[in-house]
């Protein structure tokens, strides 16, 4: 219990920076429970235990709670939406994200430590680039959904993989132009 109160402690002390950090992770762990419950899958049960870890994610960014989250939610989401491709899994998958960048930022430093304004501008840029990015596969996957085949043809995967090596390719000569 003692440990539950030095981790409560931790959060009314944080930085600005750092409370900012936490309710990025606690706003994407919400968005993602209420992307699950409006696909049609889970219970109440699931969303109260997403709810729940989320909060933990708060609590406890620099413990194994984010990928606890993120497992438990993949998980949710797999075993209750029937659909392979769902209009929700866009807002589901930006709430997985701010959980993981949000974690992330907050346990990059301790609590009290300010993170600097120009390192959260920049790590919303970079999330907003990864959140555009996703919502082009996002679209893709849908539009490869209506025009696959009922035995499921290999259309998908080809653009998938070739999507895959376009963006390995991209992101390699960006690493060359950087050495």
């Amino acid at each position: 219990m003692r440990d539950l109160l030095d981790l409560w402690v931790d959060v009314r002390s944080a930085s600005r920076g750092h409370l900012v950090a936490r309710g990025a992770s606690l706003a994407g762990a919400l968005l993602f429970t209420l992307a699950l419950a409006l696909a049609g899958g889970g219970n109440p049960l699931s969303w109260a235990v997403l709810v729940l870890f989320g909060g933990l994610v708060v609590l406890q960014p620099h413990t194994l709670m984010p990928g606890l989250f993120l497992v438990f939610g993949v998980a949710s989401w797999w075993a209750g939406v029937e659909a392979t491709w769902h209009w929700a899994l866009l807002p589901a998958a930006v709430g997985l994200l701010l959980v993981h960048v949000g974690a992330a930022l907050a346990a990059s430093v301790p609590a009290q430590a300010p993170l600097p304004t120009s390192v959260l501008h920049r790590w919303g840029l970079r999330t907003a680039a990864v959140a555009g990015v996703g919502a082009v596969v996002w679209a893709v996957a849908g539009l490869l959904g209506l025009v696959s085949t009922g035995a499921g043809g290999a259309v998908p995967g080809i653009v998938g993989l070739a999507l895959a090596a376009g963006c390995l390719v991209v992101y390699v000569r960006l690493l060359d132009r950087r050495a």
